[in-house]
């Protein structure tokens, strides 16, 4: 048997489905990928392992195994989820329900009463909902619910359905009945020195007049976000560095060099004997940092669309993270 996901090098991955094809393994796993594109006619079991909201992939998947192929007779398909009572009540996976146009569309509107005033507000709906919007999981305010009808909580509150921040509708205020517009706020940012709801973008309270927003949270915000994507060219400070020599299928010399950081781990494959301009250039890079037996103590790396990892250069200067706010370091 064999795992494949979307994390699987791409040379191990052409290598298990090379093996699965010529039915050298038996069962095959494959978790995001696969699904459509992929032909392997001999396959005549396919087990449904999670739930999809597309009666079109659930087809694509399922035409995994209707391949016609020698000695294949049938297919068995196992739903370990509900994925054919949802999209085939009659249990005919060749009559599925489609819907022509899903409610979650992009330009769709989602309607959102107001709590607090009680107006009908009408926003567009947020792609990162559309899955609770199709299935019908949204509250008359407009927020996401599970199916016992609780609503879906992030960092930050109730999760929206939409992107409206604040109601539009508008009440009557003050000693002469003037209309000023609600400020009920489906999304906000509480001022930490006085606790009012503000926009999140706001960078003084509307209350208070208190700085929510330092131009150094900014730049923390922005640094954080940066270490978490490999995609973008950082430098990190070697925590641990192992090399690993072997040799590859057609019995070229290799070394697998695996790198730890405060950030993460990652490997990266050199081929010591390679004529690549690129395979010459990198193995230079990696043996001029560590020519007579030095150790360098940062790395500066990326990690690229075809998922293996990339040293660029070593010994450049560590990224520094901007010092937090004050009052921000307490709340820490």
């Amino acid at each position: 048997s064999a795992i494949v996901t979307g994390a699987t090098p791409k040379a191990e991955r052409a290598r298990l489905l090379k093996h699965f094809l010529a039915r050298k393994i038996k069962y095959l796993v494959n978790v995001s990928v696969l699904t459509t594109g992929f032909d392997a006619p001999h396959v005549d079991v396919v087990a449904l392992l999670r739930k999809t909201e597309s009666v079109g992939l659930l087809q694509q998947i399922i035409g995994r195994g209707l391949r016609l192929d020698d000695g294949k007779a049938d297919c068995l398909v196992l739903d370990y989820t509900t994925n054919i009572a949802d999209h085939c009540p009659d249990g005919d996976l060749f009559a599925p329900i489609i819907e022509a146009v899903p409610t979650g569309a992009k330009g769709s509107k989602v309607p959102a009463l107001c709590p607090s005033c009680g107006y009908e507000n009408e926003f567009s709906a947020h792609k990162n909902a559309f899955d609770y919007i199709d299935a019908g999981l949204v509250d008359a305010n407009g927020y996401c619910v599970n199916l016992d009808g609780e609503r879906v909580q992030t960092d930050f509150g109730p999760m929206p359905a939409h992107h409206g921040r604040r109601c539009w509708g508008r009440t009557r205020t003050g000693p002469v009945g003037e209309y000023e517009r609600c400020n009920y706020r489906w999304t906000s940012k509480e001022c930490p020195n006085c606790g009012e709801a503000n926009d999140i973008a706001a960078r003084y309270c509307s209350a208070c007049r208190f700085e929510i927003v330092d131009p150094n949270e900014k730049l923390v915000g922005e640094f954080r976000a940066m270490k978490r994507d490999p995609h973008r060219v950082q430098t990190d400070v070697i925590t641990s560095i192992v090399e690993r020599p072997g040799v590859s299928q057609n019995g070229n010399r290799t070394l697998r060099v695996d790198f730890v950081t405060p950030y993460r781990s990652f490997s990266v494959w050199y081929m010591p004997d390679g004529t690549y301009s690129r395979q010459v250039r990198d193995i230079g890079i990696y043996n001029n940092a560590t020519a007579d037996g030095a150790e360098p103590s940062t790395v500066t790396y990326q990690k690229e669309v075809s998922g293996f990892y990339r040293v660029l250069a070593f010994d450049r200067p560590a990224d520094q993270e901007p010092e937090l706010p004050q009052h921000l370091r307490a709340a820490e």
